[in-house]
């Protein structure tokens, strides 16, 4: 009885980290990206292919190289 419950809960323990670890992620990477952290170019755990937008006058290429706009501050 004890041993089928240990079983249970062990059997579980995994997927629920899992899950966690997953929404802990997801939650972070929506934060950079409201954020606007250019780290997220940088990182090694993602590989951007393709930008579809950025701030005006900003200049994309195909190959994901970003030229941002000049910013004149009068």
């Amino acid at each position: 009885m004890i041993g089928d419950l240990l079983l249970i809960v062990l059997s579980l323990a995994l997927p629920t980290a899992v899950i966690w670890w997953a929404m802990k992620s997801h939650r972070s990477i929506n934060n950079k990206i409201q954020q606007g952290d250019i780290s997220l170019l940088m990182d090694s755990g993602f590989n951007i292919k393709r930008i579809t937008e950025g701030p005006p006058g900003t200049q994309i290429y195909d190959d994901a190289t970003i030229i941002p706009a000049q910013q004149n501050k009068y």
